[in-house]
């Protein structure tokens, strides 16, 4: 309806009728609703922004909730409708943070609403909402009236995370009873730990630390590492070495205590215990990390230590990461091994392939040019065989390849001849063509 129209119809109506028209737009659609409340933001004398602040609060929320609750129910929602319920609840946020006069009796009737559909915890939500109850509290009693909830209907997680809110806001009775039916890793071992000791009891935080080495789930590394910094102020050897024999005993851990040890007779200059680290974090260390330790070993062991073992730490590495291993073998110029592997596994679309990128194949091209080109040749064929855009655009990296391998050996000739060869054969593929035209 154009303005010239609203003026003759309403120009007469006094304010009570105006207003009563108004609520019943805004009551007759959330859009119209919203559409209000934007407008009253922005020009709202400072008295009544409160209001609008509160009102906008549970506006955003209504929408978000609606998606919620059926994600809840159907354990998900369609991608449209997550990006609406996230934009929802980033508004909500920015809402908090802005204005902090925001009642408690609005805000626990949004909490309360945030609660019931964390509990049900199958939305995919629950993260987020939970940081937003989080903002949502502001006192020492509305945080504690979220972590009595949280330590009663939330997750694990969330049990682990209400007895950080009791610490933090210093209920320590309710911290220790919600943190003693909470221990499962050892980061909950260090975080009770932590408080005994804070309050002046180290004893009891050595023995809940001690505690956790026995009991605690998953991987060890913090609380390895807490005892071996409490030994080693001790100055007590022995009980260090006792950390590193109770890792190797359990099988597990060793390679986090085994480089604490290293460092450590590193530090003290001990060569001969630094010495055995090094070769033992070449047996227990992490994949991702066995390049580093071979390359340590190569430049930290004597050099008839090395030659000692060095056939020993090259088959450990090509055993543990056969990319570290070739990697060493084309700087040692022990290329042979690397071709034949490659002849024999043309694995073309496996993503964990060792030629990952031509990385080998561009590094042993030089020496030996007509094996990477027979071996490119293959690759070619198998994704233009393949179809699809994608796949011949690949097809065309590698003939680039080959071309710059054959021209670089003043082959030619033979390079027109196998192009225009590959070209009569594949003319019918249009897509492929049109990618040659960038060729």
């Amino acid at each position: 309806m154009d303005a010239t129209t609203l003026k003759k119809l309403i120009g007469n109506l006094d304010k009570k009728e105006l207003i009563k028209i108004i609520g019943i737009i805004a009551n007759s659609s959330d859009v119209a609703e919203q559409k209000l409340l934007d407008y009253c933001h922005k020009y709202a004398v400072e008295e009544n922004k409160n209001i609008i602040f509160e009102k906008q609060l549970k506006q955003h929320w209504k929408k978000a909730y609606s998606i919620i609750q059926m994600a809840n129910m159907y354990g998900g929602c369609p991608d449209s409708d997550e990006e609406d319920a996230y934009d929802e609840m980033s508004i909500m946020e920015d809402l908090i943070e802005k204005n902090h006069d925001i009642s408690w009796l609005v805000r626990k009737e949004v909490l309360d609403e945030l609660l019931e559909q964390i509990a049900e915890d199958n939305s995919g939500f629950t993260d987020y909402m939970v940081d937003l109850t989080v903002k949502l509290c502001y006192s020492k009693e509305e945080k504690q009236y979220l972590a009595d909830f949280l330590s009663v209907n939330g997750s694990s997680y969330y049990k682990e995370f209400a007895s950080r809110i009791y610490r933090e806001i210093g209920e320590d009775q309710k911290y220790l009873a919600s943190r003693k039916a909470q221990l499962n890793y050892g980061s909950d071992y260090l975080d009770l730990a932590s408080y005994y000791k804070k309050n002046g009891n180290s004893e009891l935080a050595l023995q809940t630390v001690l505690e956790g080495l026995n009991k605690a789930d998953g991987r060890l590394d913090d609380i390895y590492g807490y005892l071996f910094k409490y030994y080693k102020k001790k100055n007590d050897e022995t009980a260090i070495c006792e950390l590193y024999q109770t890792a190797v005993k359990r099988k597990r851990d060793i390679d986090y205590i085994a480089e604490l040890l290293y460092d450590y007779y590193k530090e003290k200059q001990d060569y001969v215990h630094q010495k055995k680290m090094l070769l033992n974090l070449i047996q227990y260390a992490d994949s991702r990390e066995i390049k580093k330790w071979y390359l340590r070993c190569r430049s930290e062991l004597s050099e008839q230590d090395y030659i000692e073992n060095e056939q020993g730490l090259l088959e450990t590495l090509k055993k543990k990461k056969l990319s570290a291993y070739y990697d060493i073998c084309i700087e040692k110029g022990k290329t042979e091994e690397i071709l034949e592997y490659l002849k024999q596994h043309l694995n073309f679309r496996d993503w964990q392939r060792i030629d990952d990128k031509h990385r080998y194949s561009k590094a042993l091209a030089a020496k030996y040019p007509q094996d990477i080109i027979e071996l490119y040749w293959k690759e070619v064929k198998y994704f233009i065989n393949l179809g699809k855009e994608k796949n011949y655009r690949h097809a065309v990296s590698v003939l680039r390849e080959i071309r710059q391998i054959m021209k670089k050996n003043r082959w030619t000739e033979d390079w027109n001849n196998y192009y225009a060869k590959f070209l009569e054969e594949n003319h019918r593929k249009k897509l492929l063509i049109k990618e040659l035209e960038k060729f």
